[in-house]
């Protein structure tokens, strides 16, 4: 048998897809203009606001009550009515106090009053929402209008898809204002069940001669929630009214909205227009996006604002991404990061294994105690090649800067400007809103809480304005939920959210953080400049006391005392300079200590593995005696590592061979090399001589095993699995150079200086920290070599480091 349904169950849906009563103004405008109505209005028109008939109606109730039990209530119609007309909205129009005295009357009774109160509010308060675009037939209000979930625009979606690409692919299609029908689903129109309980509708097409009408009156099914959806009272049907000689050309679609279901203040109608309808259609794309609405609240016009550019122009830093498909569907990131304030700016492209990094973290790190990566990554990874292209720009402003150095630019344009459009990045599909992003209560980025994590507060949504461009044919699988509360949860949804956080998070804040750290004076130039000040001051200071000593000598004893406070500071500032002369002994010493805490991670995470195994293949009784030898004589090569990386000032720079030492390194990487079928190749010098460099032991080994560690984790999460990893270590005496080159995916010329800075990466953000490569450097310094990255390949990308001794200049080569 067929499903039977209460009607509770409609009004249900109502209230769960339809979130919000600027939503349902968001649907209905929709509705609108996938009419391709040039225009829509909304006239809100308020006699009585509801709080107060909800107060009126309870009175009424409780008189009835009274008279039902007792026989007779406290109800006095005079003083009753007197105090119905006292809370009429004191902004009502003449049409809502005019309507509302029609249809109250001078009720006498309770029943009446109930009656005539009911009848009053409806029909003086209302909201009408009107267009001009195609109408509705008598038959479309019951085959379409009157069907919910019907799949009209969802077919008429398809056909527009199917020849905006022709022969193409989606994957090129890079339009994001194709104008498409903005509903699919079929079930906009709870939007005005929404807002009220009795709609009518009043529609026709160009030429027709009636109009088409519908009166929907769900009072009954609130009232009642055991009534059958198939009730004779929620028998909707169409009625037409022959038109007016003057109709005869006219089209379109109003709807009234009557029993509302909320109050609905100027504020709160501005606030709607402000933050929801100023935002439909992308504004950053025409000045007069969203000039086709125009909306009255008891009379008066609400002015949709467009956006105000001026406010860009404070902005500290501009950034710009775009994701593209290559003719072979090779999908790259593109970024730029211009650093307005500073006169920095910086652009980078990902393909292949390293864009595949940007998305390899976790779903759900934060609900983990033990974060972990995604046990297929490559499902968020594959879908990079499936998600479509998309366009994002946003701008960030340094409100603490603002209000520090522009106080009053700050205050009359910035602050206002970033309430209303601040809050992270707006999405737009084929030019419209895709609710709820952008929104201030909406951190699906999980921008905010990462801020606050690391300490970074001003790269947070407050200080970000932008927006996010999508398409329905280029990304047809990020698909809204019903309810309107963003995108479905699918992989093309989690690639393209991690795709989204690397450009804030791991490009853009990675690059504002290092220019701050650049355009900082150097410590030594602030010890001059305050040493500068400080001997002025102290020079003035002590003359002017010299000469009140000598006018004033009663105040000897004061003087005194207060040149003691001055020697006090000055020598302060003695204490202060040789701990500065220290600073950067003290510096040198932490980029030691933190590339040790590197190296000893990897190396406690083996000899957990080596231990683990160990333990377990020996209580199962399947490991022989020369095999447990031989494991832990691997433990040993491992702890041997340990003794080498002792402490700077106990370590001593004397000659080492060279390749011993590479030697040990490469045997204890032998393990994880065999694990992910990666060779490595050690080409001694030609001539055979033995080579060695006067160097610290300890800070070569890290060196070296950073360049390794970045090779073994390219190779291991490369694509193509089934090509065999090269690493290859050349040794060349000659040239007193250690080469270090890898058939990974190579890393692109214009991060050739980049990978060098502190917390520069393109690894997942718990694989990598962006330090390696960069105390790596450090350390080459400190042993008379420098370190650099040799010219491109064929392929144009750079996949060799060379350690080079006798030079610390770390300039690059070719």
């Amino acid at each position: 048998m067929a499903f039977d349904f209460k009607a509770r169950v409609l009004l249900e849906l109502g209230a769960e897809l339809i979130s919000s009563d600027a939503v349902a103004l968001f649907e209905l405008v929709k509705n609108s203009l996938d009419a391709k109505s040039p225009t829509v209005e909304i006239d809100i028109r308020i006699g009585m606001q509801h709080s107060a008939y909800a107060q009126l109606m309870d009175l009424l109730n409780d008189y009835a009550l009274q008279e039902e039990e007792h026989g007779a209530s406290d109800f006095v119609a005079d003083t009753f009515n007197e105090a119905v007309f006292d809370e009429l909205d004191p902004k009502a129009t003449d049409w809502s106090r005019a309507a509302f005295v029609e249809h109250y009357g001078t009720p006498t009774t309770v029943n009446h009053a109930i009656a005539s109160l009911t009848s009053a509010y409806a029909e003086s308060n209302r909201i009408f929402v009107k267009d001009v675009g195609d109408g509705m037939s008598e038959r479309q209000l019951t085959d379409n209008y009157l069907t919910v979930g019907t799949p009209d625009r969802l077919n008429e979606k398809r056909e527009i898809a199917t020849k905006a690409i022709g022969s193409g692919s989606r994957l090129h299609f890079i339009k994001t204002s194709e104008r498409i029908p903005l509903g699919e689903k079929g079930i906009g129109r709870f939007a005005a069940m929404r807002l009220g309980h009795l709609v009518r509708v009043r529609t026709k097409n160009f030429g027709e001669r009636t109009w088409n009408r519908l009166v929907m009156d769900w009072r009954p099914a609130f009232a009642d929630p055991t009534l059958d959806a198939t009730d004779p009272l929620l028998d909707f049907r169409p009625a037409t009214v022959a038109v007016k000689g003057e109709e005869y050309n006219e089209q379109g679609t109003t709807i009234y909205i009557r029993d509302l279901q909320s109050d609905w203040s100027l504020e709160k109608v501005s606030t709607i227009v402000r933050n929801d309808l100023a935002k439909l259609a992308d504004p950053f794309a025409s000045f007069r996006a969203n000039k086709f609405l125009k909306v009255t609240y008891q009379g008066e016009v609400v002015k949709v604002h467009p956006l105000d550019r001026e406010p860009l122009e404070a902005a500290d830093a501009v950034i710009e991404a775009t994701f593209r498909y290559d003719l072979e569907g090779e999908p790259a990131l593109s970024i730029n990061v211009n650093y307005k304030k500073h006169g920095r700016e910086k652009t980078e492209k990902l393909v292949g294994d390293h864009l595949r990094a940007c998305v390899r973290e976790e779903l759900s790190a934060k609900k983990l105690k033990k974060p972990k990566l995604l046990l297929d990554a490559e499902v968020v990874a594959r879908a990079l090649r499936h998600l479509g292209p998309w366009e994002l720009k946003f701008y960030w402003f340094n409100r603490g800067r603002l209000q520090r150095d522009e106080r009053e630019l700050w205050d009359l344009s910035i602050k206002s400007f970033l309430n209303q459009w601040g809050g992270g990045f707006l999405v737009y599909r084929d030019g419209f809103r895709v609710y709820p992003y952008g929104e201030r209560s909406d951190d699906w980025l999980d921008l905010d809480r990462k801020a606050l994590a690391s300490g970074a507060f001003k790269l947070n949504r407050a200080q970000i304005v932008g927006y996010l461009r999508l398409s329905s044919i280029a990304n047809p699988l990020l698909q809204d939920q019903t309810n309107r509360e963003g995108f479905r949860d699918t992989v093309d949804k989690e690639a393209l959210r991690r795709l989204l956080r690397y450009v804030v998070i791991g490009s853009t804040r990675q690059f504002l953080e290092e220019v701050e750290r650049k355009v900082q004076p150097p410590i030594r130039e602030v010890v001059e400049e305050v040493e500068e000040r400080i001997a002025t001051s102290k020079d003035v200071a002590m003359s002017s006391l010299r000469k009140i000593e000598t006018n004033v000598p009663a105040e000897r004893l004061n003087i005194e005392t207060v040149r003691h406070h001055l020697e006090e500071v000055s020598e302060a500032w003695e204490r202060a300079k040789l701990r500065i002369a220290h600073l950067d002994k003290e510096i040198d010493r932490y980029i030691h200590l933190a590339g040790v805490g590197l190296m000893l991670e990897f190396i406690a995470h083996e000899l957990t593995r080596v231990t683990q195994d160990t333990l377990k293949a020996v209580a199962s009784g399947r490991m022989p005696a020369a095999a447990v030898e031989a494991q832990l004589k691997t433990l040993e090569k491992r702890v041997r590592i340990l003794d080498e990386l002792s402490i700077p000032g106990r370590q001593i720079r004397k000659p080492e061979s060279v390749r011993d030492l590479v030697e040990m390194l490469v045997e204890f990487h032998d393990a994880k090399a065999a694990r992910h079928n990666i060779e490595v190749q050690i080409v001694p010098a030609a001539d055979k001589r033995e080579w060695t460099e006067r160097l610290e032991k300890g800070q070569f080994l890290q060196i070296v095993d950073n360049l390794l560690s970045n090779s073994f984790y390219w190779l291991a999460n490369r694509l193509d699995s089934s090509k065999k990893g090269v690493i290859r270590i050349d040794l060349d005496r000659v040239g007193r150079e250690v080469r270090v080159t890898d058939n990974g995916p190579g890393i692109s010329p214009d991060r050739r200086e980049r990978v060098f800075d502190q917390f520069d990466t393109t690894k997942p953000p718990r694989e990598g920290r962006g330090l390696g490569l960069f105390i790596a450097r450090k350390l080459a310094q400190e042993n008379k070599a420098s370190l650099r990255l040799a010219p491109p390949g064929n392929d144009g990308l750079l996949r060799t480091f060379v350690l080079a001794f006798g030079s610390e200049d770390s300039g690059t080569e070719g």
